[in-house]
């Protein structure tokens, strides 16, 4: 018996607005959100984020996660371990119809 694949879950910020534990945001609506959210990674919190979707628009979020120190993981006792993630806090979302220019994608760190 095959197992069907996990469904991601999707939380609903604003009206039109759904973003998923697929670390993507959906825009169904006229206006432009300023979504803020944060990555819970294997290392810790990572660093808190902005990303804008535009009307009727799917945004891609690049999750980035800090490295780890861990002492006597290798053979010259030290390691810099990367940080992957774990999953992903939305900590709101608001209409921001003038949004100031940020990176190619709208996402600002």
């Amino acid at each position: 018996m095959i197992a069907p694949a996990p469904q991601s879950s999707a939380t609903e910020l604003g009206p039109g607005l759904v973003c998923g534990d697929d670390y993507t945001c959906r825009n169904d609506s006229d206006d432009t959100y300023r979504v803020t959210w944060q990555m819970v990674c294997t290392t810790g919190l990572g660093k808190q984020s902005t990303t804008w979707v535009g009307p009727h628009r799917t945004e891609a979020l690049r999750p980035t996660c800090p490295a780890e120190y861990k002492p006597g993981f290798t053979d010259d006792f030290s390691k810099w371990v990367p940080g992957a993630p774990r999953s992903i806090r939305y900590l709101g979302a608001i209409i921001d119809n003038d949004p100031a220019p940020h990176g190619a994608n709208g996402s600002a760190g």
